[in-house]
């Protein structure tokens, strides 16, 4: 059982010593993408934690040996890369000492009995997250003896954000500012336009800075638009680590009630007067046809009179056209 022990504490040694340089090496500046993809590659790993800034996080490993723990003064140690962070003495004289930590680090309770060596870890930051290693220490034994690895991942959740606007009028440029502090890592900003669209990246500017003798996140997202039709806008704060987004409440804006009244009435009349117009050119021309139609037909039937009647007839007829062009001159 000892040797398979040792097997795989060898292996998880080999694979902490392989990734241990990039996590000495990680810091609160480096850029976006890093960081994230650091903290994505161990959040997909085992043998890692979560904790939340400002909450406790326990650092697991359990104990398989067979010392009586109760009467051999062992010693355990949980180390940070090559620095002591915690060292505990069990058995007959019990001692702890807390290292770097402070008063931030101690083991779970009845050690002795349950073998667990778990360590808890309260008010986590920010540069807690580091790989953490258990070792153990026997009696007459000079070197230690690895137990156990455990990453620890940081993060912190973000305030709801909150959406203002200067919307300007009609044809101009609207600007909406999306703000959210007190989180870790950096986030991802999202803009929505009427709850689906996405606006063109080169309308929106992000600004993410730390908050004053902190390693946390404040975040000011610009989006600017022009304002050319009535349209809603809402943004949303993304924590890859914490698998957390955080969404605003919508913003309606309208582009510009009194003008949109008033484009709205004028399009109106000007329908209006456009149908009445084409009403009465309508009705004139059909006054006219049937007027040219009605004066060709009486022509017509004259001239047939004309043709069959007498002299007397004819005499007539041509008086009553006379009288009638005298009428219609008159």
């Amino acid at each position: 059982m000892r040797n398979n022990d040792k097997k795989y504490c060898c292996r998880l040694s080999h694979v902490t010593q392989a990734y241990r340089p990039f996590l000495k090496a990680m810091s609160i500046t480096w850029t976006t993408g890093v960081l994230l993809s650091v903290f994505r590659f161990m959040s997909l790993g085992e043998g890692c934690v979560l904790g939340i800034v400002g909450e406790s996080a326990v650092l697991p490993c359990i104990y398989n040996g067979t010392d009586d723990l109760a009467i051999v003064n062992v010693s355990i140690e949980w180390r940070k890369g090559s620095e002591v962070v915690h060292s505990s003495v069990l058995g007959e004289k019990s001692q702890v000492t807390q290292m770097s930590y402070g008063n931030r680090t101690q083991l779970l309770r009845d050690v002795v009995q349950t073998r667990d060596f778990s360590l808890l870890i309260s008010d986590v930051t920010v540069t807690d997250a580091q790989n953490y290693s258990g070792y153990i220490t026997r009696p007459g034994v000079q070197n230690s003896t690895h137990l156990c690895t455990v990453c620890l991942i940081a993060a912190a959740h973000f305030t709801h954000p909150v959406l203002l606007s200067a919307a300007g009028a009609v044809g101009e440029e609207a600007r909406f500012i999306c703000h959210s502090r007190g989180g870790f890592p950096e986030p991802r900003v999202h803009w929505f336009i009427n709850e689906k669209k996405r606006p063109p990246v080169d309308a929106v500017h992000t600004l993410k800075t730390l908050l004053p003798n902190s390693t946390l996140y404040n975040i000011t997202s610009v989006l600017s638009i022009n304002l050319t039709q009535d349209f809603t806008v809402s943004c949303a704060v993304e924590n890859l680590i914490l698998n957390e987004t955080l969404a605003s409440a919508s913003y309606g804006v309208q582009a510009s009630p009194v003008v949109g009244r008033a484009s709205q009435a004028m399009w109106m009349f000007s329908t209006s007067l456009c149908v009445i117009v084409g009403l009465l050119v309508a009705i004139a021309l059909g006054y006219q046809i049937k007027h040219d139609y009605n004066h060709r037909r009486k022509s017509a039937q004259d001239q047939v009179e004309l043709e069959y009647s007498t002299d007397d007839e004819r005499k007539e007829i041509i008086l009553e056209q006379l009288d009638s062009l005298t009428e219609t001159n008159v």
